[in-house]
Formats: C-alpha cells, sequence, structure tokens
C-alpha cells in the first residue's frame, strides 16, 4: 500500500507542469508575438519584458530560495509551501499582464532618442514590468522547491523517468493550450486575449494544487548534511568561483540552455514577420509541430537514459538541434512553409532528446545537497535564458534597422543556437560528476570549518 501511495504522489508531482505549460506557453509564444506585432513595441522591449521573468534568478533568488527551503520549514514543510508562494505570485501576474500590455502606448515608430525616452516616461510599461518580475520571482521560487522536492523524494535511478514525465506534460500541454488558443483566436480582440490568461490561470491554479499538496510528509526527517551545509548566495557563489569543476558545470549548464531556449521567444514572431502568419496560424504551427516532436522524444529519451546515458542522450540532442536550426535557416530563405515543417521536427527531436537529458544531469549533480547545487544550476540556466531572450531582441533589432531583412535578422539568431549547441558537446567531455563530488565535499568542509570558527 505504501508503495502504492509513493507511486501515486510521483504522479501526480508530475502534473504540477501542466500549470508551467499553460503560462509559459501563452506569455513566450502569443503574448510575445502580439506585442511585437500586433501593438509594435520594439522587439529589444518586447523580449526584454520576457526575459524579466529570469532576472531575479540571476540576482539569487534561485540559490536563496533552495537555501530557505533546506533550512526553514513552514508548518512542518520544507518544499510544499514555497512551491506554493510562487505558483500564486505567478498566477496573478499572469492574469494582469495582458490588459497590461495594452496598456504600453510605446510603438517601435521613431528615432532610437524618442523611443527611449517615451519608454521612460511610460507609465503603462512600467506596470507591465513590475507584473513581469513578480512572474519571475513566482517562477523561480516555486521551480527551485518544486525540484528540490523531486530530487530529495525519487531515487536516482528513477530521475530521469520524472523528470521526462514532467517535462512532457508541460510540452504536452503547452501544445494543446497554444493550439486551443488559435483556434479561438481566429477571431482576435484584446478581450478575447483577456479571457484565455483568466481561464488559464484557474487551470494552472487547480492543476498546482492537485500536484503538491499531501506529497510532502509533515515535520519529515532530511539529512543533516542539508542543515550543516546550507549557506548563503554571497557563500555559494564563492563556492562557485573557487571550485573549478562546478565552474566548468554550470558553464556546461549556460551554453546547453541558451541552444535550448533562445529560440522559444523568437519563433511566433519569426513566423509572423517572415512567413506573414497570424496568430492563429503561428500558434497551430511552430508550438504543435516542433514542441509535439520535442514531447515524442522528451518521453522516449526520459526512459531510456537508464540504458543510454544522460551524456550521450545530451549528444544526440546537440547534433539534431543544430542540423535543425540549419534547416530553419534554410526554409526561411526559400520561404517554403513545407519545408519549415522538416525543419521544425528536426529541431524539435534535438530539443527533446537535450533538454531531459541536461535536465537529469543537473538534478544528479547534487552532491547530496539539492537546494543548494539546484538553485545554482538553476542561477546559470536562468543567466542564460536572460541573455538569450533579451539578445535575441536587440538582434532582431539591429540586423533588420541595418539591412532591413527580417529574415536575415532572425538567421543571425538561429546561427547562435547553432553555435551553442556545438560549444555543449565540446565542453560536455570534460564534466566529471565524480570529481565535481569530491571537490564539493572539500570545498562545503571549509566553509562548514569557516563558520564554525566564526
Amino acid at each position: 500500500m505504501n508503495k502504492f501511495f509513493r507511486i501515486f504522489n510521483l504522479a501526480r508531482l508530475s502534473l504540477f507542469q501542466i500549470g508551467f505549460g499553460i503560462m509559459l506557453g501563452f506569455v513566450q509564444d502569443i503574448l510575445n508575438r502580439v506585442m511585437i506585432k500586433e501593438l509594435f513595441l520594439p522587439a529589444t522591449i518586447a523580449l526584454g519584458l520576457i526575459s524579466l521573468k529570469e532576472l531575479l534568478a540571476i540576482l539569487g533568488v534561485k540559490v536563496w530560495a533552495g537555501n530557505l527551503s533546506d533550512r526553514h520549514s513552514i508548518f512542518g514543510y520544507r518544499r510544499t509551501p514555497y512551491v506554493l508562494i510562487g505558483l500564486l505570485s505567478c498566477i496573478v501576474s499572469f492574469i494582469l499582464a495582458p490588459t497590461a500590455a495594452y496598456e504600453v502606448r510605446l510603438d517601435g515608430t521613431g528615432s532610437l532618442v524618442s523611443i527611449i525616452f517615451s519608454a521612460l516616461g511610460d507609465v503603462g510599461l512600467w506596470k507591465l514590468s513590475a507584473i513581469f518580475l513578480i512572474f519571475g520571482f513566482g517562477l523561480q521560487v516555486a521551480t527551485t522547491a518544486y525540484y528540490a522536492l523531486i530530487a530529495d523524494m525519487v531515487d536516482e535511478k528513477d530521475i530521469g523517468k520524472i523528470a521526462g514525465a514532467s517535462w512532457t506534460l508541460m510540452v504536452l500541454t503547452a501544445i494543446i493550450s497554444n493550439y486551443s488558443i488559435g483556434v479561438y483566436l481566429k477571431v482576435f480582440t484584446p478581450e478575447r486575449l483577456t479571457q484565455v490568461a483568466e481561464i488559464g490561470g484557474l487551470v494552472s491554479l487547480i492543476f498546482g494544487l492537485i500536484a503538491v499538496l499531501g506529497v510532502e510528509r509533515r515535520n519529515a526527517a532530511v539529512g543533516t548534511h542539508k542543515e550543516k551545509h546550507s549557506i548563503s548566495f554571497p557563500q555559494a557563489i564563492r563556492l562557485l568561483a573557487s571550485s573549478p569543476n562546478t565552474m566548468l558545470f554550470a558553464f556546461y549548464i549556460f551554453i546547453s540552455i541558451f541552444a535550448l531556449f533562445a529560440n522559444e521567444v523568437v519563433m511566433d514572431p519569426f513566423g509572423a514577420e517572415v512567413f506573414g502568419m497570424q496568430v492563429s496560424e503561428t500558434t497551430k504551427l511552430f508550438k504543435p509541430v516542433m514542441g509535439g516532436t520535442q514531447l515524442i522524444f522528451m518521453l522516449l529519451t526520459g526512459f531510456l537514459l537508464s540504458k543510454i546515458g544522460a551524456r550521450r542522450g545530451a549528444y544526440i540532442g546537440n547534433v539534431f538541434g543544430g542540423i535543425g536550426f540549419g534547416l530553419i535557416i534554410a526554409a526561411g530563405f526559400m520561404h517554403d512553409v513545407q519545408f519549415l515543417r522538416i525543419a521544425l521536427v528536426v529541431t524539435g527531436i534535438g530539443l527533446g532528446a537535450a533538454s531531459v537529458s541536461n535536465i537529469t544531469m543537473m538534478m544528479n549533480m547534487t552532491a547530496g545537497r539539492s537546494g543548494i547545487y539546484m538553485g545554482l544550476w538553476g542561477t546559470a540556466q536562468s543567466l542564460a535564458i536572460f541573455i538569450g531572450h533579451s539578445s535575441a531582441g536587440v538582434i532582431r533589432d539591429l540586423v533588420f534597422h541595418f539591412s532591413g531583412n527580417h529574415m536575415l535578422a532572425y538567421a543571425v539568431i538561429f546561427v547562435l543556437e547553432i553555435i551553442a549547441f556545438t560549444a555543449s558537446s565540446l565542453v560536455l567531455p570534460h564534466v566529471s560528476r565524480e570529481a565535481f563530488e569530491a571537490e564539493s565535499a572539500a570545498k562545503m568542509s571549509e566553509i562548514e570549518s569557516a563558520a564554525e570558527a566564526g
């Protein structure tokens, strides 16, 4: 009976990502495209707003949240309260975002100086920025505590399966919700966009509560190392800077996540500006085709990792990802929608295999200190996403400004993706879990001794 309830709890814990599939799919694909194409915001500003959700992680919120959940329980629970606080912050800001976007008065016309001065004085833009910062706070707190909870509860041999199932549900939800939203928004109005956010927020709340409530045992025993080795964000940064193997893996995570996620905010605008697609067309093409393939290979790779290994899974993903983005560039210059579909399938294979493999590696590289190291890896991940998303907007605007060619602007972004996949494959052979764990034990002992001496 206990085994049944454990499996049941792990299964419903995977449902947590459904809510984030809905919210992130809407924000990064639909609202993003609406801000650029329909509201005429410069891509630098639109994608900069999208990337604000990662800014707080770079400033230490992930490490802070992981460390706090290691040290302090709330009503006897170490992870669940932080998951729920983050989830509620995300849902409230998510519902407010579409209405706030239409309050922004800035547009992309005029000189650079006039756009900057207009942006600084735009109350609606400041309001929308605050909403995305709140969304970012919730995202980082919830996901850090969530992954720490998985690492606490799941045997190492099952982490790949749980990670695969969890991310598969997120991608599946994003595919289904985006396609459904695309059908609903065939008649596009701001009111309909707001209704979508309200319904999506409610569904996210329901699935989030079902997923996490009752999974964690109250006053559950926690290994003493988690109490003893809880460290502050400055200490975590010093640990990172003084540990070559930790730094190497953080760098690997950075370039791998950049390769995997820099594209997610540009695909729908790419379809709109290069192929002239409407909102309903982009939402029914990119996420269903590329995301659908990604879904299949996330699931397949997740259940094969125990046989092929996360390292080999990451290699396979990198190869297909690099080839896929090359094909997308060719499809864009040929203006061939059918060839684009083939390219999206190939890219989806790479994204699926690489994402599950890298997440599994992150969850295994914790040296028994899931709160601290998941926070560090998550910070490297968020830095990569922040730079990837914000730089994509800058690149798109700059290249288009000087060339007047939308396709050339997006091609530069996709070439950077190919470079990142290649660099990830070159760094991967130098990553050693054994060396990392030995180094971690030594460095944490130093930190503990210094704390006791102080």
